[in-house]
């Protein structure tokens, strides 16, 4: 297994694909990093360059998902997003969510390199099928039948025409800004941020964001039960698995496998998503948080072991060195 994946690294793209537009043209270089795993789909991830919109006629049609749950980071670029009634500008920078039923769109305003994570989707299941077929007839995608049924086959839902009122990105909740996130809270030597609650996603995960100190530093318990994965936005980080030093820098993917002994030390400034989800992180912070400013006396070492096996984390240590 790969620990650390370098996203940017063409070695690591499985089943490059592209879309087109009605002329023929490209309107997406596709490329998944990490397929889905377990009953929950978790742990997708994809990168693509979603090419400027070719935007024909003077309206926007939609499509919507009847299931799964979508997170893009918005890395470069802008677009103009449509959901539920509303249109707004996303930058770089920003970060869509979006839950089944939502009908969306997207009108981008040049190459947008737009990485997403998913889970409970079947986004990736015919990734296989339809690379081997892109093998043999390489214009497949172009053939409307073909793209008909490969939009069924991974529960892509065409709505009609409809009105969007414009409107700025904070008044769009699938829009978030790790500026001003759901929640915040201050450790030593890392602030995290709440990008997406563990109720937009079903209950199954949330999403963090991590902004370290060179010298913060975690370890988790010797044999964690759950995998992680963790993309590295910018900065520098040590990671030590089974006893073994690897370095995680910008644009990196880390995933740590299940039951392997782990830790890691930042070494430069570094902004770093927890997008496994695992960690019921904003109860654990908001309850003892809350334990410290109104019972100081009952916030001991041992009350915060007992929250942290209760709300399922599994680093036992961290702090600034």
């Amino acid at each position: 297994m790969k620990y650390v994946i370098d996203i940017k690294d063409e070695s690591n793209w499985l089943f490059p694909t592209k879309g087109y537009n009605p002329d023929g043209s490209i309107s997406e270089d596709q490329r998944t990093i990490i397929l889905p795993e377990g009953m929950d789909r978790r742990y997708c991830f994809t990168d693509s360059v979603m090419r400027k919109t070719q935007q024909i006629g003077p309206y926007v049609r939609t499509h919507e998902h009847w299931q799964g749950y979508e997170t893009f980071f918005v890395e470069s670029s802008s677009m103009w997003f449509y959901i539920d009634g509303k249109k707004t500008l996303v930058e770089a920078g920003k970060i869509i969510h979006m839950q089944p039923y939502e009908a969306h769109s997207f009108i981008f305003n040049g190459d947008v390199q737009f990485r997403g994570t998913f889970h409970d989707w079947n986004c990736a299941d015919d990734s296989v099928a339809t690379s081997t077929l892109e093998a043999h007839y390489p214009d497949a995608k172009k053939d409307p039948e073909f793209f008909a049924l490969l939009c069924s086959n991974i529960d892509l839902h065409m709505r009609g025409i409809a009105d969007y009122e414009e409107v700025p990105p904070e008044q769009v909740s699938a829009v978030k800004d790790p500026k001003n996130p759901m929640a915040k809270f201050e450790i030593d030597g890392a602030v995290l941020k709440m990008i997406t609650a563990r109720w937009e996603n079903g209950g199954k995960k949330e999403i963090w964001l991590a902004e370290m100190e060179p010298g913060f530093w975690a370890k988790w318990e010797g044999y964690p039960g759950v995998q992680d994965l963790f993309y590295v936005q910018s900065g520098k980080v040590k990671f030590t698995i089974y006893g073994e030093e690897y370095i995680a820098e910008k644009d990196c993917l880390v995933k740590l496998p299940k039951y392997a002994p782990r830790s890691f030390e930042v070494l430069e400034p570094t902004a770093m998503y927890d997008v496994g989800g695992v960690t019921r992180w904003y109860a654990l912070l908001q309850d003892f948080t809350a334990l410290k400013k109104y019972e100081p006396e009952k916030a001991t070492k041992e009350a915060f072991e007992e929250m942290r096996k209760r709300y399922g984390c599994q680093i036992t240590e961290f702090g600034k060195k």
